[in-house]
């Protein structure tokens, strides 16, 4: 499989979520950071504070009935900035790995 730049993504909280576009409207909780509050594991910014801040830095978010797949949450790297990210094609064209280099 041949590695690709597909595009660029901006890092303001040192996290980066990974989720369908088509559930924020409708699954996104609107919660704000909250340092003392125990994480739920759904899915709002507070939820993917509370994982990335965790021992493994990285945690699974879950639809507002409880089941996962809404969305995967993990600390960036080394914080902030612009990191590239490549796709990996098989011979049909499709893309079947992405890739984030976080250095």
């Amino acid at each position: 499989m041949k590695k690709e730049l597909i595009g660029y993504v901006g890092v303001d909280s040192g996290q980066l979520l990974v989720c369908d576009p088509c559930y924020i409207g409708s699954e996104w909780e609107d919660e704000n950071f909250d340092d003392k509050e125990k994480p739920k594991a759904n899915f709002s910014y507070n939820s993917c504070c509370q994982a990335t801040l965790s021992k493994e830095r990285a945690g699974q978010l879950f639809f507002k009935k409880g089941h996962e797949g809404v969305g995967v949450v993990f600390s960036s790297g080394y914080g902030d900035g612009c990191y590239p990210v490549f796709s990996e094609k098989n011979k049909d064209g499709r893309i079947m790995r992405v890739i984030i280099e976080m250095r």
